[in-house]
């Protein structure tokens, strides 16, 4: 929780001294684990990209799980990167790196891990795009070893605001298929 406040005051500090783009906003959604049960997805996420493309942020997501002892949990992550503005091509490639806990509704106690993500947006037209990536995240504390796949499509509604559905399908320690729709905002 502290990295996090630490890294909102750096992001609000970033803001004020430099230009660029923040992007933030609320998602909810649904993942189907193992085939046998479902989690309610809930989700905010903040990015600020600067003029040269550096990318730094996070995320704090949330998971209902409605299956037998199962714990629900929340994953807080800090994000770091590079992304491209779109200029020239309809292509604009990004990668990730994060690092995160996973904190259980239970007596179970807190996972570490990392991430690393990479993807493309293709401009389908002003006002469509395409958002393709690949994330793999691992830890050394339980089995969950992952790669996710994912595929989404966003319109911008305004020059500030954006909603995107995405599909995603990931394998390793253990499969699942989730479907998430995000609002984005631009400030």
């Amino acid at each position: 929780m502290r990295s996090i406040v630490l890294l909102t005051f750096c992001m609000i500090v970033s803001i004020k001294a430099y230009s660029g783009v923040l992007s933030i906003g609320p998602a909810i959604g649904v993942e189907r684990v193992n085939n046998l049960f479902d989690v309610d997805l809930g989700a905010i996420k903040g990015l600020y990209r600067f003029d040269n493309g550096v990318t730094i942020g996070g995320v704090a997501m949330f998971g209902d799980i409605s299956f037998q002892d199962v714990p629900g949990e929340a994953r807080y992550e800090v994000i770091i990167g590079y992304s491209t503005a779109p200029s020239g091509s309809n292509f604009a490639p990004y990668a990730f790196l994060s690092k995160g806990a996973r904190a259980y509704y239970s007596s179970r106690s807190n996972v570490l891990y990392h991430t690393v993500t990479v993807g493309t947006r293709y401009i389908l037209t002003p006002k469509t795009y395409l958002d393709t990536s690949y994330r793999h995240r691992n830890t050394n504390d339980i089995n969950w070893e992952s790669n996710l796949y994912s595929l989404g499509m966003g319109y911008n509604i305004s020059d500030k605001f954006t909603i995107q559905i995405t599909v995603g399908n990931t394998r390793g320690d253990y499969h699942s298929s989730q479907v998430m729709l995000s609002l984005v905002s631009r400030l």
